[in-house]
C-alpha cells in the first residue's frame, strides 16, 4: 500500500462525511480532515464540510428533513460534498 507523504501522512480515515472509521458517532473537523489527496487545511475550506459533519449527525439522530438545511448551506458554498473544486487549492499546499 502506498503511504501518504507530506501533510497527509498520518491522516485518519474517515467516511465520507468525515467520521471516523475506527469509532461509530466520532467526527473530525478543521485542518487535519483529508480525504485522498486533498487536505482542507485552510479555514475556507475544511469550514465548508461542519454542514456535512452536522447532516450525518442528524442523519444518525433518526432525522430525515435535512435536504431544505443542505440546500440552504450549499448555496452559500458551505455544504462541500463536491471536492472536485478543491484540487487546485488542497492537496500538498499545507
Amino acid at each position: 500500500a502506498d503511504e501518504a507523504k507530506g501533510c497527509l501522512a498520518g491522516a485518519p480515515l474517515l467516511t465520507e462525511d468525515d467520521e471516523s472509521t475506527k469509532v461509530a458517532g466520532v467526527f473530525l473537523v478543521g485542518p487535519a480532515v483529508r480525504h485522498g489527496e486533498h487536505s482542507f487545511c485552510f479555514v475556507y475550506k475544511f469550514r465548508q464540510r461542519f454542514g456535512i459533519v452536522a447532516n450525518a449527525i442528524c442523519r444518525g439522530l433518526g432525522r430525515r428533513d435535512t435536504q431544505m438545511a443542505v440546500e440552504v448551506a450549499r448555496k452559500m458554498n458551505m455544504y462541500l460534498d463536491d471536492l472536485k473544486c478543491c484540487e487546485a487549492t488542497c492537496g500538498e499546499a499545507c
